[in-house]
């Protein structure tokens, strides 16, 4: 394994060490991930979120979006999460609960080539002060843009945000040369 790799999986591993000693702090853990993705880890976690949501006598509306959203982020982490030198592909998924919202924290590796257009992106995203506003944007990007590379639209994050009623929180910090660290936190509102 290369230096940059140990760099990457020690980096992940603190950032993840982190946020689940936050979450500690200001509501309860879920459900966390930190192993690479593919469709069947994915298969799993579905399985995993919902029975977790279930638990906690979430009114059928908010179930919804919950699990939308969660299996919204992972897909957005398996298609688009970038894969290091070595081909591994560093993420993690959280699931937590505070007395008031129902969190989703994603965090993948993206190529600092990526970052400002995401972030570019993002902002517009979270630029929109209502609800018809954000859907207008999405049915005008919808009509107008082409399939990316990945087969992507780019409407995963505007259909998260349109769901979720909130602002996408988006961290974007530098690893090193090549890759940087990109976490989301998306926030569904309980009531």
């Amino acid at each position: 394994m290369s230096l940059i790799s140990n760099t990457e999986s020690e980096f992940f591993g603190l950032q993840f060490a982190n946020q689940l000693k936050s979450i500690q702090q200001s509501g309860e853990l879920l459900l966390a991930h930190n192993k690479s993705l593919n469709t069947e880890s994915i298969s799993k976690l579905e399985s995993e979120i919902e029975s977790k949501i279930l638990e906690k006598n979430i009114p059928k509306q908010v179930l919804k979006k919950i699990f939308f959203i969660s299996v919204e982020s992972l897909q957005n982490q398996l298609i688009h999460g970038q894969k290091d030198d070595s081909g591994t592909q560093h993420n993690f998924f959280i699931l937590a609960h505070t007395n008031h919202s129902i969190n989703i924290i994603t965090a993948n590796l993206i190529s600092n080539q990526s970052v400002n257009k995401l972030e570019t992106q993002l902002k517009k995203i979270n630029s929109f002060e209502d609800a018809a506003s954000l859907k207008a944007y999405y049915l005008e990007h919808l009509e107008n843009n082409e399939l990316s590379e990945k087969g992507g639209a780019g409407l995963g994050f505007i259909t998260i945000a349109m769901k979720s009623g909130n602002k996408i929180k988006a961290v974007f910090e530098n690893i090193n040369e090549k890759y940087s660290f990109f976490l989301s936190e998306v926030k569904i509102n309980l009531e």
